[in-house]
């Protein structure tokens, strides 16, 4: 069984590419990233830094050289295995704590079938998303992450056709008859397959979809040899507590720094 450090750097490592596939303009640094998609886009964000070594003042200077003018924070993700004199040098430049995440991860065994034993909710349906069912997979998926009724931004709408269209991706979607209730994203690396962007809808909630939702896109990426999955969620969120049903563990906590 890997260690949680191990499980940690592979997911990092994997959250580096997958981004680099996605991000309209990105650069490495640090032996991270920094990506930008446009004003408000969640792909607006450093990760990955200061997990080889020390980081240089020279790689924080390029970090904020290429957001300069963006009119967008500094937004950075980092990992609690980042080399310890990376924090001081943040703070000096006045970085801030906005938030913690927690890295959940469960191993997936090559004789394994995610979906033994779990009966899908009456009336639901959950399968592999149609290439005609792109525009509505986005809406679904993002409705989660964004007020009600809130439209999503052309940035992020483009960068999800992007993630969509890549063939690492694995894209599920519920459906109550003709109408899509829930969906979720998935992509595999490697060994790794990453859980991510699941949303169910306000009046479908509470009826076992996210679960559905959960155990589809493992079954997948267990075909595809994926033997980790991981899943980043905020503490106490209903999504830590769904995928702890289902055998996932806390590995580490991750913290989001932010310069305005």
């Amino acid at each position: 069984m890997r260690t949680a450090e191990e499980i940690a750097r592979l997911e990092e490592a994997r959250q580096v590419q997958g981004f680099a596939s996605i991000a309209p303009e990105s650069i490495r640094v640090a032996g991270g990233i920094a990506c930008f998609a446009g004003p408000g886009s969640w792909c607006n964000v450093v990760m990955g830094i200061g997990l080889a070594g020390p980081v240089k003042a020279e790689e924080l200077d390029q970090i904020e050289a290429f957001y300069a003018g963006r009119g967008v924070p500094i937004r950075m993700e980092l990992s609690p295995y980042v080399d310890a004199g990376l924090l001081p040098m943040l703070a000096a430049r006045k970085f801030v704590l906005t938030r913690f995440e927690n890295l959940l991860a469960r191993e997936l065994a090559a004789d394994e079938d995610p979906l033994a034993g779990a009966a899908l909710p009456q009336g639901i349906v959950v399968r592999k998303v149609l290439p005609d069912e792109e525009e509505r997979f986005i809406e679904v998926s993002s409705s989660g992450f964004r007020p009600e009724g809130e439209p999503m931004s052309d940035a992020d709408r483009e960068v999800s056709l992007r993630m969509m269209k890549n063939p690492r991706s694995i894209c599920v979607m519920a459906w109550a008859g003709d109408e899509a209730v829930g969906a979720g994203s998935a992509e595999v690396r490697g060994e790794v397959a990453a859980l991510f962007g699941t949303s169910v809808l306000p009046a479908w909630r509470r009826r076992g979809i996210q679960q559905a939702l959960i155990r589809a896109r493992l079954a997948e990426a267990r075909a595809r040899g994926a033997t980790v999955a991981t899943i980043g969620s905020m503490p106490g969120e209903p999504t830590e507590r769904n995928v702890q049903r289902v055998g996932f563990r806390v590995v580490c906590t991750r913290v989001h720094l932010e310069r305005a």
